[in-house]
């Protein structure tokens, strides 16, 4: 084990955003993909950090609500990244467990029965809490939360990035445009994407969730952020920095009469283009 505090506390950090990289991100490629194989194999990468909750509430949840308020995982403009992250994760959370009953009480199935996927998941993930136990004492099943922990508020940094400030237009009251590549800011930095499996290029992600990363496509039109993902988690962690680099690149983007704010038919810039 790493010498002295600062080693012990940079170990714990490394592997947990290592975590958020090798299995919550693997992960998010998988459970997208069409059959069981691949989307078992991404909840077993989820339940090895305990973010088994993101298996259900990102394909079920977020790609439905993204960019408006009902997401989470969706900062409005103004939020700090302090005072998103907590929130984040609990209301994905509690909405994974939401979506999870919602779809066996259709069913006409128990909502605490075998057949809840949410509940599977967190058995597994109780099984290695247990091996690590088992293998390295009190201090590995700490290691082991700890550096979870770390992981799904990176994942959530992440998400912070990619959807801060943005917003569909609202068709009706609680209706939205359909999501598209307007909605998530893209970044083309080549050595960021290589080393994210493309996770950079989420404005087509998000128009087109089942397309495999590595025929991801950069859209020019998309709104495009300063730097790569590395640069862009670093300065969100400095709030007031992040927002005097973010806040007017958010609305000169919906500055204008053709922003993806203003009502259709709207020929007049004006206040409407602002989120």
């Amino acid at each position: 084990m790493a010498a002295g505090p600062a080693g012990r506390l940079g170990w714990l950090l490394s592997c947990g955003v290592l975590g958020g990289i090798l299995a919550i991100n693997v992960a998010h490629e998988l459970i997208h993909k069409p059959g069981r194989l691949e989307p078992f194999l991404g909840g077993v990468l989820l339940a090895s950090v305990g973010y088994v909750g993101f298996k259900i509430e990102h394909v079920r949840g977020h790609h439905v609500h993204v960019a408006t308020p009902a997401d989470a995982s969706s900062a409005p403009l103004g939020r700090s990244l302090y005072a998103f992250l907590p929130r984040a994760l609990l209301r994905n959370a509690v909405a994974a467990w939401r979506l999870e009953a919602a779809r066996l009480r259709a069913r006409g199935q128990a909502v605490v029965s075998p057949h809840n996927e949410l509940l599977r998941w967190n058995a597994l993930w109780l099984a290695m809490l247990a091996a690590y136990a088992l293998g390295f004492g009190v201090a590995g099943a700490l290691f082991f939360l700890a550096s979870g922990l770390v992981a799904a508020a990176s994942l959530e940094v992440i998400n912070y990035v990619e959807h801060y400030g943005l917003r569909r237009r609202e068709t009706a009251p609680g209706r939205y445009e359909r999501v598209d590549h307007r909605h998530s800011w893209n970044s083309s930095a080549r050595l960021t994407n290589w080393l994210l499996f493309h996770l950079q290029r989420h404005s087509d992600h998000h128009a087109h969730a089942r397309r495999r990363y590595q025929v991801l496509r950069h859209h020019d039109e998309s709104p495009q952020l300063p730097a790569g993902y590395a640069a862009m988690f670093l300065l969100a962690l400095l709030p007031p920095l992040w927002r005097r680099v973010m806040d007017r690149r958010v609305r000169a983007y919906y500055d204008g009469p053709a922003s993806p704010l203003t009502p259709r038919g709207a020929g007049a810039p004006g206040s409407a283009g602002t989120p």
